[in-house]
């Protein structure tokens, strides 16, 4: 006959009544231990949150299926809510509200008012005809005479 003994370890831990969090664990460690779910809801944590840990969603889309959709959207969801959201964005005619919240009492910008300004004539094409901007060649005013002049100090 063989026998039914498996090696095994208990594994002791603390909780405070005095905490929310904790006093909310007990509640829910005994509703576990009366439907004989305690261990497997242990060890099923003790996987998620040492998967996780690691980088590894895997046990997570294991245990929740339902949130795998959420973290790994289809093409065609994501094409889906991006067309909600353009259709939203088209309906919506409302100036954006602003993020923080003391800018509520700010008031929106106005137009800019126009300045009093002088009104300037665009140029016309036959002005064209007048010379605006008469160049003369100046006469040279130092020479090789002066240069010498002004090294040597003899004015």
């Amino acid at each position: 006959m063989t026998s039914r003994y498996r090696p095994r370890k208990m594994l002791k831990f603390w909780l405070y009544r005095d905490r929310e969090d904790d006093s909310r664990l007990i509640e829910f460690i005994e509703y576990c231990k009366s439907t004989r779910q305690f261990a497997r809801v242990v060890r099923d944590g003790i996987r998620l949150v040492w998967s996780l840990r690691e980088g590894n969603t895997s046990i997570l889309f294991e245990l929740f299926p339902h949130l795998e959709r959420q973290f790994k959207p289809d093409a065609e969801d994501l094409i889906a809510q991006f067309r909600d959201m353009l259709l939203q964005h088209r309906v919506e005619n409302t100036p954006a509200q602003p993020m923080l919240p003391g800018l509520a009492n700010i008031d929106p910008p106005t137009k800019p008012s126009k300045l009093s300004a002088h009104k300037i004539d665009l140029p016309l094409l036959d002005d064209d005809d007048s010379d605006t901007i008469v160049m003369t060649k100046a006469a040279p005013t130092m020479n090789g005479g002066n240069l010498i002049a002004g090294i040597l100090g003899l004015d």
